[in-house]
Order: C-alpha cells, then sequence, then structure tokens
C-alpha cells in the first residue's frame, strides 16, 4: 500500500514525496495502484478505481468518500466525489460546482461554459462532489444536521479543494500549476461563495446564474404565481385553472408585444434582445380598446403581466427581489425549466401553489429571520473581494437573461455592489467581468437563445497570460449557423448597420 506524506490539507508537497506508482509505470497500472492511496489527512475511502479509454481523453477515474460520521440526526453521513485525472495532464486543476441540493456526484467533466469542449478534454484534473450528504434534487432533510447545511453551505468547496489538490499531487507526484472552479445555479452560488469565504483557494472562478439567495427568488415566484391564481378560473376541483388565465393566443401577443419593443433596441429585427437594460416594454399597450375582444388582453391580464415582471415589493413600498428582464424566453415549455410566465406547466416549482393570497413581509421574515441557515446559505450579502482580487484571482459571472428562476437583474445587482465594495486599486474589470446571455434560459436553453459560449478558454488566458477577456462568441441550436458576441457587462451586441447578420463579426460592444 502506497502511503503519501501531505504536509496540510492544503497540500504542500514535501521534498522526496512520490506519485503513486513509479513514473515509467504505464497509465492502466498507475491507476490501478491508486486504489490503495492514502492520505493521512483525511478518513479517505476509496469506492472504485477505472482507467477510462472510451469516454473522452484516457483519465484516471477515482471515486469515494471522506469525512465519515453520523449526523446529529442519526444518520450517516460524508463527502463523496469522484476525481478524473487525465493521462496527459496539463498542470491544471478544476472544482466542479453542484446542483439543485446536490445530494448526488455528478460526472466530473467540467462542462460549464466550455463552449463543448470540457475541462476534462483539455487536460485538467477534475473532481466533482455532493456536498456532504445523499438525497434527491430537492431534499432537504440534510439540514437536520449542523455539518451537513455548513457543507451545502460552502465549506464542502474548500474541503473537497484541499483533497482534490492531494490526490492530485499524489497521482502525479507534483502539485497542480492552477486551480480553477466553475458551476451554474448552485454551483454558481458555490463559486461566489468560494470567492467571498476562501479568497486564496483559486485561481480563476466561473460563476452562472448563481442561485446567491433562493429565500428571495422563491418568495417572488410564489407571488408572482399568486396573481396569476387570482385571475384564472376554477377547475373541476376549485383550484385555480392558470391554463386558462391566458390562451396560446395572449401569450403569442406577449411576446410578440415584447419583440416589437425592444428586438431593435441591438440595431437589428433578429428575434433576440440583445440590449435588455434598455427595453421599455409596457403590458398597458395590449390592452384591449373599448368595443375589441381579441387580439388583445384585458387589463387584468396585463396587469399581471406587468406584476411578473416588477419587483416583488413589501408592505413600505420596498423591493424585496428584483424585476426580471422582459425576453424572449418567457412563455417557454420546451425547456426543462418552463419560463417565467408558465406556471401552468407542471415542471414549474410552484404548480401546486394554489394560494389566493400573499403576505410579502411575512414571507421575508420567515426566510431571512426564521431560517438562519439559509442566511448562511445565500451569498448575496458579502461583496467584498479585495482580498481575491488583490492575490490576481480573476472571476467570470454568466447569466441568461429569460432564466425562470434566478433574474438576472439581480446577478447585475450584485456586480454592481461587488465592484463598488471591492478597494483594492484596480479596475473591477481587471478581475471580474458579467456577461448576460440573451434569451438563455436557466445555464442553458431558451427557444431564442445562444447557449454554447466558451468562457474557460477566456478565463484561462486571463489567469496565465494577463489576457483579459473581451466579447465571447455564443452560438446555439435555436439558431444554427448563428453567431453573436457576448459583452462584458455594461455594453452590449449592436448590430454594425452592414455585414452578415448572422455573424458575430457583424456586431461590436457598445454601452446604451
Amino acid at each position: 500500500m502506497v502511503k503519501l506524506l501531505i504536509a496540510t490539507a492544503f497540500v504542500a508537497l514535501m521534498p522526496g514525496l512520490t506519485p503513486a506508482v513509479a513514473a515509467d509505470s504505464s497509465p492502466e497500472a498507475q491507476c490501478s495502484a491508486a486504489k490503495n492511496l492514502q492520505l493521512p489527512t483525511f478518513d479517505m475511502k476509496v469506492a472504485s478505481v477505472d482507467h477510462v479509454k472510451d469516454k473522452g481523453p484516457a483519465h484516471c477515474l477515482v471515486s469515494g468518500s471522506f469525512e465519515h460520521r453520523t449526523g446529529a440526526d442519526g444518520k450517516p453521513y460524508a463527502i463523496g466525489f469522484s476525481i478524473a485525472l487525465p493521462d496527459n495532464w496539463t498542470g491544471r486543476f478544476l472544482v466542479q460546482g453542484g446542483g439543485g441540493l446536490n445530494g448526488v456526484v455528478r460526472p466530473a467533466v467540467g462542462d460549464v461554459a466550455s463552449g463543448g469542449k470540457n475541462a476534462l478534454s483539455r487536460g485538467f484534473a477534475v473532481i466533482s462532489h455532493d456536498s456532504g450528504h445523499k438525497g434527491e434534487a430537492w431534499d432537504t432533510s440534510f439540514r437536520a444536521d449542523q455539518i451537513a447545511t455548513l457543507n451545502f453551505a460552502g465549506w464542502s468547496v474548500e474541503k473537497v479543494t484541499a483533497l482534490g489538490k492531494a490526490l492530485v499531487a499524489a497521482y502525479y507526484g507534483k502539485s497542480a500549476d492552477r486551480s480553477y472552479f466553475a458551476g451554474c445555479s448552485t454551483g454558481g452560488r458555490e463559486a461566489m461563495a468560494s470567492a467571498q469565504r476562501f479568497p486564496t483557494l483559486f485561481d480563476g472562478i466561473i460563476a452562472g446564474a448563481p442561485a446567491m439567495r433562493t429565500s428571495r427568488s422563491n418568495m417572488s415566484l410564489a407571488a408572482k404565481n399568486v396573481a396569476m391564481n387570482k385571475i384564472s378560473p376554477a377547475s373541476a376541483d376549485s383550484a385555480p385553472d392558470r391554463s386558462k388565465a391566458f390562451s396560446d393566443g395572449d401569450r403569442d401577443l406577449v411576446l410578440k408585444g415584447i419583440l416589437k419593443s425592444c428586438d431593435g433596441l441591438d440595431g437589428l429585427e433578429d428575434g433576440m434582445i440583445a440590449n435588455p437594460g434598455a427595453c421599455k416594454f409596457d403590458p398597458a399597450s395590449l390592452v384591449c380598446p373599448p368595443g375589441k375582444a381579441d387580439g388583445c388582453l384585458t387589463k387584468q391580464q396585463a396587469d399581471v403581466v406587468a406584476e411578473t415582471f416588477s419587483p416583488t415589493l413589501d408592505a413600505s413600498g420596498r423591493p424585496a427581489y428584483v424585476a426580471f428582464p422582459y425576453d424572449t424566453g418567457v412563455m417557454s415549455t420546451t425547456d426543462p425549466i418552463p419560463g417565467l410566465m408558465r406556471f401552468d406547466d407542471k415542471r414549474n416549482r410552484q404548480f401546486k401553489n394554489n394560494a389566493m393570497s400573499f403576505d410579502v413581509d411575512d414571507a421575508v421574515e420567515k426566510a431571512d429571520i426564521g431560517d438562519p441557515q439559509q442566511r448562511l446559505i445565500n451569498a448575496d450579502q458579502w461583496t467584498d473581494l479585495s482580498s481575491f482580487a488583490t492575490r490576481g484571482s480573476k472571476i467570470i459571472f454568466f447569466h441568461g437573461v429569460s432564466d425562470p428562476w434566478f433574474s438576472s437583474n439581480d446577478t447585475v445587482g450584485f456586480f454592481n455592489r461587488m465592484s463598488a465594495a471591492t478597494k483594492t486599486g484596480k479596475r473591477v474589470e481587471d478581475w471580474a467581468k458579467l456577461y448576460l446571455v440573451p434569451g438563455m434560459s436557466h445555464c442553458s436553453g431558451g427557444p431564442a437563445g445562444l447557449d454554447q459560449f466558451d468562457m474557460l478558454t477566456r478565463l484561462i488566458d486571463w489567469v496565465e497570460k494577463d489576457e483579459a477577456p473581451r466579447s465571447v462568441e455564443a452560438s446555439g441550436k435555436a439558431f444554427p449557423n448563428r453567431t453573436r458576441p457576448l459583452c462584458p457587462y455594461p455594453l452590449h451586441a449592436q448590430y454594425k448597420g452592414e455585414g452578415n447578420a448572422d455573424n458575430a463579426a457583424s456586431f461590436e460592444c457598445r454601452n446604451n
């Protein structure tokens, strides 16, 4: 059995430390020997070791767990992990973010914002994990245990990173040259929390559609659902039938109204809204004039549309959650998560909410005062990233403008607050970028969104070559053969007035 000496949990590779097997061993033999790895600072148990050749680049896949214990609720807990160690390693290491409430170990490939070529395919060692508990996507039972909740709040990222760096050093006989993190949704929150709470952990971070304060975003969605309930006729079981609050024609009318008001603001009418900051659509413009009943909305319908996209206000009139932007994916039923106005879709997490009233102040009090665990899980409050920025680390945010779960305006708000609070003497654009993705739903998809883009390459070049990213080219299935530049906030893509309208080169990044 191979004994490895790790100086600290953060892996200071000691002189004389040797890899798992002799350097001249075959990759298969080296991988096989990995099942005997021992890390004295971790109670690691290796469950399986496989040398994989038929799924991407050849790599050693090590799966296991550590931090084994019995929780306060009497249940067994551990942090499960899977690490992919490529035969042709580049010296880079990436921690992959989770999703939902975690609870499962996803394939360790590092595919967030990678443009179709994941981190493993690029020669990264990649580790994924379950954040310290087992369960289905929305199983909250782990919150009965303090450590499990702390791990979900972000502490598991620090622990898994330490383990991953130790495994990399043990397997290859040298420490990783650079360390990265990439995640979306829950993984985006983990990315933010890492930059906030563990500012020396990563050289580069990608934070997509961060679930930074689900207590407030869920509250806002509940309020919007109730607004639709109020204008919905009762079904046979007396519950509001939201499918009849708006007909297909009504929904199409709303979408066309949004496009008519906002599509051309980027200099081109192309079914995409590239300048959401300038979009000023007014649902009242669709209200039926006297004597007309078809091809228009009732005042009640228009009011619900307006409320759906407006900030959710408390009793004093202050925003309890930000507005959602008007965009092309608001009526989507083709994405895994339906569009913002599709509360009638059974996949919507509000679908069973049949309430006819909603108290925003009560909901805020329950979220902010009655659930202190959630306040710790949330990542929206800490805005000073001065240590992260000063050490030379970089962070890239991205968010789909059609995201129906978390408003991209919330990420914009955080980015602005972060920019103001971080005092380093550096310009924020020297260490942080935000890209809004027109038409994209939650992390991907969108009936009029281009959701394929490579921010990982841009991050690598920024960290390792000091080449700051500018625009990032996007493409996707929604518009085959079309490319568009994604511009760093507050810029947007504007058509130059000439050139192929489906070519990113015909656009430039401009401010409003």
